[in-house]
């Protein structure tokens, strides 16, 4: 059919009497199977399994203290390093604890540092420290009196607890040589 008929059958509103196939029939796509829709799905199930991921390890780290400490220490000196039987002793502890920056969790700090009770008597100061923080190095001193004759004592490294977790320390303990007098 050429365009002049094909017009006059437009104006004159006369149905053509052979079908004029002009556009064929494509099926349309669904709106998902189009590319810009397909990437932005992997990007929106990636990003959501990132902030599953990140949520966990956080819950993790926030209820279990030991998996968010990534570094703990401890250093430990004494003001001589021989007493004698009566003699006091100074010593000074500085534990160290650090955690992961972000986010960082409020907790409830406790440091022991036993000492032998067979040997030692806490003549000034405690032996315990407590506070509710943030990582960090925290230092305290108290005196032990010599109570009993031995040759050479170590003294034990102090104890962490997080919110009631143990958090082991790594360093060394000093030595003492207690001599008669």
């Amino acid at each position: 059919m050429n365009p002049k008929k094909y017009l006059e059958n437009r104006i004159r509103g006369w149905l053509p009497k052979e079908p004029i196939v002009v556009y064929a029939n494509k099926p349309l796509k669904p709106r998902w199977r189009k590319p810009s829709w397909i990437a932005l799905t992997l990007v929106a199930l990636v990003a959501l399994a990132f902030a599953t991921y990140v949520g966990v390890q956080t819950y993790l780290r926030y209820s279990y203290p030991r998996l968010d400490v990534t570094a703990s220490y401890f250093e430990k000196t004494l003001n001589c390093s021989s007493a004698s039987v009566g003699d006091v002793v100074e010593v000074k502890t500085r534990v160290g604890w650090h955690s992961y920056v972000i986010p960082e969790f409020k907790r409830d700090v406790k440091m022991v540092d036993p000492f032998p009770e067979s040997r030692f008597a806490l003549v000034n100061g405690t032996n315990v420290y407590e506070y509710e923080g943030y990582g960090g190095s925290d230092q305290f001193t108290y005196e032990l009196r010599v109570i009993a004759e031995e040759g050479v004592v170590e003294l034990p490294k102090p104890r962490l607890y997080l919110d009631n977790v143990e958090i082991p320390l790594s360093g060394t303990s000093p030595t003492l040589n207690i001599a008669s007098k």
